[in-house]
């Protein structure tokens, strides 16, 4: 093949023809972008806020003085708040100097379950995340706040038009991928082809949907590209966010194979993909782990440093999916971080062996765990039967016996303390069986056979309440479910487990062919993104949940620019999920992470400490004495 990327028994003339046959432009071919005369000639370019995020907060550090020594914050055990509060503000810190740094030094960073792709496009998997977090490159950053804001390091300049539909970015000069070749912003512009072809929806759904309200992406130079949304809305920052992979390595390959699966380059690239970030690939072995190094031609560029320096030469990403093992190997320092489950925290995470080489932390994340129903099943089509079963959960065993009191009980799908949240809170569900009995009398659901289920005649047929659910093989989820199990029991239901890998449980979720399912969600960086949960015949609306009002909602705060005016109809749409009970909401999760005392560096967003900018590359090692 006479481009780079492809294959020796691939000629060019073939490959020519399936460009032509694939056609780039066939998701785009409506959209007419105007000239760069044109577009100067009619548009008020505003500038917007561009930061270094690693450099700010090295910044705001440089004259912070912690309450305690980070070192004597590392003999601390968490037994209270403020033992957590003293290791998070002493163990913030940033290297006064580079000699605090050990410049050669391994982070090996746990993840429990294997990399699905080192290909940003079709990335699912929080572990899937951080890798493509530490290799790729984007032009916008989340802050620690969730506040959009333009990657310093990658861009020049972020300006838009008076009506919010223009967002230009003038992207550095001194940006390469690892195989040598500039970065430009034709890159941009072929990625988001990618994604808007009609075949490779079903490759890479997730980005395709954060895309939906962007017409085109133009590059106009080597330097300069314009996104043009269709609407002026609340996530057309957001929405300039989107992985982007290099045009001279996939122009070819994509089109003879748009699932980037099959063929050989793209199996080749699954091992080692040409990146734009701080790390690249050194090795991959699948189940095992992914190998990361630092990439001089990241923050060096002809000779002089651009861009800060990654701390850690070396970053091993370990799969371990037992926690039980993943703990042994935390308190061998055989890897240096990990989140502990909430029944290790008091048991494992607090014994001798583990405080020897470890701290453990807390701080609110404003994700959620709950129960989803599948709502088109006979079972939990009527939403008083799914209140039946919010009202049959002890809450108070689930919290204070299983979760060790480390948790708070959720009531929706945003946290409390979010903007986007009820104020005040919706009324907490409790323990109550004699309400989940009324609920379900009045749906119809009675043992009228005396055998001690619930039963009701659906067409013609007496239906007993059993069903299944169905949850991931965690030390957790596996207790969470039994105290479900037992609940039910009492009302007239049987409830049997299936313990199933995530995979399985994914699809089965996507394919709506389960009753119920234990999960959660992490959050979003913006409260809009939940439609593609909540919303009618969304992507991730596993349980098949609808209601006209919530869909007219989300587009009204798709489209509401006022922050106050915003919140009030995200409140709105929390309020009637609430009262319609798709999901049995359980509980808030807390970050609970341990991480090896030589490291410093992390602070906890709303999404943990890594999901953020500047997140797992402001972490560092201490250089030993």
């Amino acid at each position: 093949m006479g481009c780079t990327g492809g294959t020796s028994e691939v000629s060019q003339e073939e490959a020519n023809k399936a460009i032509a046959e694939f056609d780039y432009d066939l998701g785009v071919a409506d959209f007419e972008a105007p000239t760069w005369e044109e577009l100067e000639a009619n548009t008020k370019w505003t500038d917007k806020k561009v930061t270094h995020a690693l450099e700010d907060v090295k910044a705001e550090l440089a004259d912070y003085t912690p309450p305690v020594p980070p070192a004597e914050a590392a003999q601390l055990k968490s037994t209270n708040q403020e033992e957590i509060d003293t290791i998070l503000a002493s163990m913030k810190i940033q290297p006064k100097s580079e000699d605090e740094v050990d410049w050669s030094g391994t982070w090996v960073h746990h993840v429990a379950g294997d990399i699905n792709s080192l290909n940003p496009l079709p990335m699912s998997s929080t572990a899937d995340f951080d890798v493509i977090g530490l290799t790729g490159i984007g032009v916008i950053n989340s802050d620690i706040n969730m506040r959009p804001t333009g990657n310093g390091s990658v861009v020049k300049s972020w300006q838009v038009s008076e009506d919010n539909k223009l967002h230009k970015f003038v992207i550095r000069d001194d940006l390469t991928w690892s195989d040598g070749e500039p970065i430009t912003a034709e890159d941009w512009e072929f990625t988001f082809k990618v994604i808007k072809h009609p075949e490779m929806a079903v490759y890479i759904p997730a980005i395709a949907s954060s895309l939906e309200k962007v017409d085109y992406v133009k590059a106009y130079d080597e330097h300069t590209f314009v996104v043009f949304h269709s609407e002026s809305t609340a996530v057309n920052d957001w929405s300039d966010e989107f992985p982007i992979v290099p045009k001279h390595i996939y122009y070819e390959s994509i089109a003879a194979d748009p699932s980037m699966a099959d063929s050989d380059i793209h199996l080749q690239l699954e091992e080692k993909p040409v990146v734009g970030g701080p790390y690249e690939v050194v090795s991959r072995t699948r189940g095992k782990n992914v190998i990361l190094k630092r990439r001089e031609g990241y923050y060096m560029h002809n000779g002089e440093q651009v861009r800060e320096k990654p701390y850690y030469e070396t970053i091993q990403m370990e799969v371990i999916s037992d926690t039980n093992t993943a703990l042994m190997a935390l308190s061998k320092g055989e890897i240096d971080d990990m989140i502990i489950p909430a029944p290790k925290w008091n048991t494992d995470a607090a014994s001798e062996d583990f405080y020897a080489k470890n701290v453990k932390v807390s701080a609110p994340q404003w994700g959620e765990y709950h129960i989803c129903w599948n709502c088109e099943s006979e079972l939990f089509k009527d939403p008083k039967v799914r209140k039946a079963m919010s009202y049959a959960v002890d809450y108070k065993e689930l919290l204070d016996r299983v979760l060790d009191g480390l948790f708070e009980q959720a009531n929706g799908p945003f946290h409390p303390t979010s903007w986007m949240a009820p104020k005040p809170a919706l009324p907490l569900y409790t323990y109550d069986l004699d309400k989940a009995r009324q609920l379900l009398d009045e749906a119809g659901w009675k043992d009228t056979d005396a055998d001690g289920i619930r039963d009701k005649e659906i067409g013609g047929k007496k239906v007993p309440f059993t069903f299944t659910i169905m949850r991931t093989p965690t030390p957790t989820s596996e207790k969470v479910v039994r105290v479900l199990l037992n609940s039910l029991s009492k009302v007239g239901i049987k409830v049997e487990e299936r313990q199933t890998e995530f995979t399985v449980l994914q699809q089965k979720a996507q394919d709506h062919t389960f009753d119920a399912i234990y999960g959660g969600w992490g959050s979003g960086t913006d409260p809009f993104y939940s439609k593609n949960i909540f919303g009618t015949d969304q992507q991730r609306n596993y349980g098949q949940y609808s209601n006209p009002k919530v869909d007219e909602l989300y587009e009204q705060g798709l489209v509401e620019l006022d922050p106050e005016k915003r919140a009030k109809i995200y409140q709105e749409i929390a309020t009637l999920i609430y009262e319609d009970q798709p999901y049995t909401f359980l509980f808030y999760p807390s970050e609970l992470h341990g991480f090896n005392k030589d490291m410093r560096g992390y602070q906890f967003s709303a999404r943990g400490p890594f999901h953020y900018s500047p997140g797992m590359e402001s972490l560092w090692k201490v250089k030993a004495d």
